[in-house]
């Protein structure tokens, strides 16, 4: 009964006009969505035969971006995602869950999914997770793995059903919720995989002394206590990022065979970011023998590394052909053409690519060690560069220096683009600052060119 009073709850909400709306406490959408997520996880047959289709069209308009003001709460924005996944997901997919599949099923649509045969959902679902993915970034620290590894789950169902195609093509028309929605996959990788590669190793060396009798009958108890305390953290640690790491790099990959989407991965707010990142991954499983790295039964912490690395380098040749890409690889701290070369040979002898990816894959490094021989040609002229075109926050020679009205100091625009994504105020005196508000230097900007312009003439006439 429980289930059909709040779908009969559900059902008057989206009655409402939306102003009248605004005024439901949040409270209510928190016990929506906690009844679900329980029922879900304890007793999902008792969910047989209940009709639930208004909880699942409220959940949909409340992410939306329409209506995302009503629910600004990110930890409940972010349970509402967990209901999508948990109830609606169709359990054939990557969901294993026990909900009955006439609960995840319109009635009314023939018993095709909701996810699939709703209207809102087909307009807004895809723009809505992706917006949400960057959002849970402000929940808590362990829980936004769990609610991103359940939106990647959802992203994916999306992406392999035709009916959400022309709703993924209309993401790029919103470039600031998509470079908020990339920023959140960055940050992810960068901080989950560096720990998990590190946190193996430990794995292993106390598994290895566990299997040792002399060796673990030599601790006294309290030792054996301690060590076992410290591993068990350890794998909870792995056992909950790996699979955030492993469906962040397969959503890169799926998402990237659409031209547009990755135009907009190499926009000058992203490209550097993405390419530290791929390159950092890629020094973790092949520069520092993560494939090489063994622990006793790792499907249990769903640890594939020549899997990973095979998405990863069908992500690096997805990219190979852009020379904003190139270019960015070759500035990125991570590379080597030793790295890249390591890699091609990898793929080539395990077979991880083929045909035109595999070609792409070697291609790249070629032009990347190409693009870092003038790389550091023109950061030896960056050198002479007077102080005004230099970045105060990072020191680098800006591309495109903006004005920050709150406080009067010029930056280049992808480092407050970056900062804001985190921090949304003034570097200089933490007033609160949007993206929208920066101010073009343009005289600044035709200066650096002017000057960046003269000293390649004097470059080229010193080399003749």
């Amino acid at each position: 009964d429980v289930f059909r009073y709040y779908n009969m709850a559900a059902g008057i909400f989206l009655t409402m006009e939306k102003d009248l709306l605004k005024t439901m406490p949040e409270h209510i959408v928190d016990d929506l969505c906690s009844v679900l997520v329980y029922a879900s996880s304890f007793c999902a047959k008792l969910l047989s035969g209940v009709d639930v289709g208004n909880l699942y069209r409220l959940t949909v308009l409340l992410l939306s971006k329409e209506y995302s003001q009503l629910v600004r709460n990110y930890n409940l924005r972010a349970k509402l995602g967990d209901v999508l996944h948990d109830i609606f997901l169709p359990g054939n997919s990557e969901n294993h869950s026990e909900v009955p599949d006439s609960v995840t099923c319109d009635p009314l649509a023939g018993g095709r999914p909701y996810l699939t045969s709703d209207k809102l959902s087909k307009e807004t679902l895809a723009p809505s997770l992706l917006l949400l993915y960057g959002e849970v970034e402000n929940t808590g620290f362990y829980e936004k793995n769990d609610h991103r590894t359940k939106i990647a789950a959802l992203l994916k169902f999306l992406w392999d059903s035709p009916e959400h195609k022309p709703a993924f093509k209309r993401i790029t028309e919103d470039k600031k919720s998509f470079i908020t929605f990339a920023n959140g996959i960055i940050n992810e990788m960068n901080d989950k995989f560096a720990s998990v590669m590190e946190t193996l190793p430990a794995i292993r060396t106390v598994q290895l002394q566990m299997a040792n009798p002399q060796e673990w009958g030599a601790l006294n108890e309290e030792e054996r206590e301690t060590i076992t305390s410290r591993h068990e953290n350890n794998e909870r640690e792995v056992q909950r990022s790996l699979p955030l790491c492993n469906s962040v790099m397969k959503m890169l990959g799926f998402l990237n065979t659409d031209e547009d989407i990755r135009d907009m991965f190499l926009l000058p707010d992203m490209c550097p970011r993405l390419a530290n990142m791929l390159l950092h991954v890629l020094t973790k499983l092949v520069g520092s023998r993560g494939l090489g790295l063994k622990v006793e039964n790792p499907e249990s912490y769903n640890f594939r590394p020549k899997e990973m690395l095979q998405d990863l380098c069908v992500v690096f040749s997805s990219f190979a052909a852009a020379d904003a890409f190139q270019t960015e690889c070759a500035k990125s701290g991570y590379y080597t053409p030793e790295l890249m070369s390591k890699s091609v040979k990898t793929c080539r002898k395990l077979g991880l690519l083929v045909g035109e990816s595999m070609d792409l894959f070697d291609l790249l490094a070629t032009k990347v060690e190409d693009a870092s021989k003038v790389t550091i040609s023109d950061e030896d002229l960056y050198q002479d560069a007077p102080d005004e075109f230099l970045d105060p926050l990072m020191q680098e020679f800006m591309t495109d220096p903006v004005k920050l009205p709150t406080s009067g100091n010029i930056v280049d625009r992808k480092t407050i683009t970056q900062h804001l994504l985190n921090d949304g105020t003034d570097p200089f005196n933490r007033k609160k600052l949007s993206i929208d508000e920066v101010i073009p230097a343009n005289e600044l900007k035709e200066k650096m060119k002017v000057w960046l312009d003269n000293a390649k003439a004097k470059r080229a006439a010193k080399g003749n």
